[in-house]
């Protein structure tokens, strides 16, 4: 009903602006009729509403017809008039489905498919079938099989030769060359943040060059090593890397342990984890709690909503060599339930 009430305010303002004052403003209020009706056939023709509110719906466009062509500034207030009306009944309508919607049983995650929520859709569900998940519930219970700790991000200014070390950038150029001896390919992007740049080079791997695009905002983990230049001139071969991404989602996917998800062509980990954000945001409320609460305090296991939340975004301060072992108390209430 979302898009309802959007359609109810735009046509609201007008009608009510024209009638306000005993109809002081009518004059001025111009093209009423061919608006109410683009705005009322474009709401038919994207959602399939109640049968009650389309009847009023296609009601009001009637109203307005050849209202502009009207002449008797009677008629004209009367139609005004019977706008309203109908436009307080929707209002009115649209209030009672949400009150029924908020206080009806939601329905079980098991039942809901995953092409429905929030940035799935068709084509990706059937990617994410390919991994075993066809519902809500078996998203939610689609657990990382390893994590990264990028809790610490080194700005690039900071590296040395001869650390291991993650960073967090953008990308500035990507050269492919290809070499003449053994038909060799070599990429070679740097990556630059507000302290320095680093060369980050790749063998054999020409499709990377679409992928790390400059203006490309990534994070690459990888051993640094000295360039042809010595220490001024840092590298790391072969990196680890993830696009991030628009800003609003890079608090997932740095400056935190971070899960990492099995994938399959087309679906990456960094897309899973916005996904399953999105999952635990809306639904996490709705996993039911089977074990009893005696049982629980008694074997010191956190809620299935807690147990479900710290196993894919672990809070801070997390251990990542219990949390890939699967030993922490998330890991093991998930465990107990299973077993």
């Amino acid at each position: 009903m979302e898009r309802l009430q959007s359609i109810l305010q735009l046509l609201t303002r007008p009608i009510e602006f024209a009638s306000r004052d005993a109809y002081a403003h009518l004059s001025t209020v111009k093209d009423l009729g061919p608006f109410v009706s683009r705005q009322v056939v474009q709401a038919l023709a994207e959602t399939v509403y109640p049968a009650r509110v389309e009847t009023d719906l296609l009601a009001l466009r009637q109203l307005f017809t050849d209202y502009d062509q009207v002449r008797d500034l009677a008629e004209r207030k009367r139609r005004l008039a019977g706008a309203r009306a109908i436009l307080d009944r929707l209002s009115h309508a649209r209030e009672r489905a949400e009150s029924l919607a908020a206080t009806a049983p939601p329905a079980a995650l098991w039942n809901i498919p995953i092409q429905y929520a929030k940035g799935v859709g068709p084509k990706r569900a059937a990617l994410f079938q390919k991994l075993g998940v066809r519902t809500v519930d078996e998203a939610l219970w689609f657990l990382p099989w390893r994590y990264e700790d990028r809790s610490v991000v080194t700005p690039i200014g900071q590296l040395a030769p001869g650390t291991r070390a993650t960073i967090c950038g953008t990308v500035q150029s990507s050269d492919l060359t290809r070499t003449r001896r053994r038909h060799m390919t070599i990429l070679d992007v740097i990556v630059e943040d507000t302290t320095g740049g680093l060369h980050c080079v790749y063998f054999n791997q020409p499709y990377l060059e679409k992928l790390l695009k400059a203006g490309t905002r990534v994070m690459m983990n990888g051993m640094v090593s000295a360039g042809r230049k010595g220490w001024t001139d840092l590298r790391m071969d072969a990196p680890q890397f993830e696009v991030l991404g628009e800003e609003a989602e890079t608090p997932l996917h740095v400056g935190r342990i971070v899960p990492i998800y099995h994938e399959t062509r087309g679906l990456t980990s960094r897309q899973i984890r916005v996904i399953l954000k999105g999952l635990l945001d809306q639904y996490l409320g709705g996993l039911t709690e089977v074990l009893p609460d005696a049982l629980r305090v008694r074997h010191r296991l956190p809620t299935i909503q807690t147990a479900i939340a710290d196993v894919h975004f672990p809070g801070a301060p997390a251990n990542r060599e219990a949390l890939d072992r699967g030993t922490t108390p998330a890991h093991r209430r998930l465990a107990f339930e299973e077993f």
